[in-house]
């Protein structure tokens, strides 16, 4: 199956009410999605979506059946009564003239939506998609990364390890209100022990970090011969035989 693109949109719901004035809303379960208020959706595979409401409520959305490539050159609406889309059938997502049924909806963590926007990214042969990306109406080229899966390392304040991995403390205006960054590892990084300092490297080179392949933390030990240098503001020599720590996933801490 070929890669499955990114596409961040504007969803549009079915609604009898159309020109009644913005009220408080009410789900009619705990487990139904906004589509009124759907901010990004990622395609991880032809029958799943992931989406993010403006509310920071991350959803997954099985499909009945394989759907068209959502991307910035189709037309794409969430089609459900009165906006609520809860797995309860009727619910369709439109892409151009290609309706897909919903078969289910469910919330999801930072982890899981971190996943499967990865997964819209990579393709089978693990290589890395640069989509077409559209962001509420606004059409823009190549790739853009999204806070809810990525930080730049420009942004990074600070780090601490623990025995899940990384806690990495950003600047929150400039990473989409997030503070921290949980990353996680492939591996144990027995590099990171002891004073040192790290920088984090893209696998792809498009200068953030999303858990993408190829992206690590190089390490510079500050107590004995280092093993990395800083040759530039944002670029690292490899001066021994010892490789980065692999980045498995990165989302925001909640």
């Amino acid at each position: 199956m070929p890669a499955v693109r990114l596409a961040a949109l504007l969803a549009a719901a079915l609604s009898a009410t159309a020109t009644t004035p913005a009220i408080a809303r009410t789900p009619p379960a705990p487990h139904c999605l906004d589509a009124r208020e759907v901010r990004e959706v990622f395609q991880s595979d032809a029958g799943t979506l992931a989406l993010l409401q403006s509310d920071g409520r991350r959803f997954r959305v099985d499909l009945a059946g394989p759907c068209p490539d959502i991307d910035g050159d189709t037309r794409t609406r969430m089609l459900a009564a009165d906006g609520w889309m809860c797995g309860a059938g009727n619910e369709y997502v439109a892409v151009d003239q290609t309706l897909c049924p919903v078969a289910a909806v469910a919330p999801i963590t930072a982890a899981e939506y971190a996943g499967h926007a990865r997964g819209s990214q990579t393709g089978a042969d693990g290589s890395t998609t640069l989509a077409t990306v559209v962001v509420k109406g606004e059409e823009r080229r190549g790739f853009a990364a999204s806070h809810s899966y990525c930080f730049s390392p420009r942004h990074v304040r600070g780090w601490s390890e623990d025995p899940r991995g990384l806690v990495v403390e950003v600047n929150p205006n400039r990473s989409g209100g997030n503070r921290y960054y949980r990353v996680e590892l492939v591996r144990s990084c027995p590099h990171l022990a002891g004073p040192v300092e790290v920088a984090f490297r893209s696998g792809p080179g498009i200068g953030v970090i999303c858990g993408n392949p190829g992206d690590d933390i190089r390490v510079t030990s500050t107590g004995r011969p280092a093993d990395f240098v800083m040759t530039g503001s944002d670029r690292l020599q490899v001066l021994g035989a010892r490789s980065g720590c692999p980045i498995r996933a990165v989302y925001p801490m909640d």
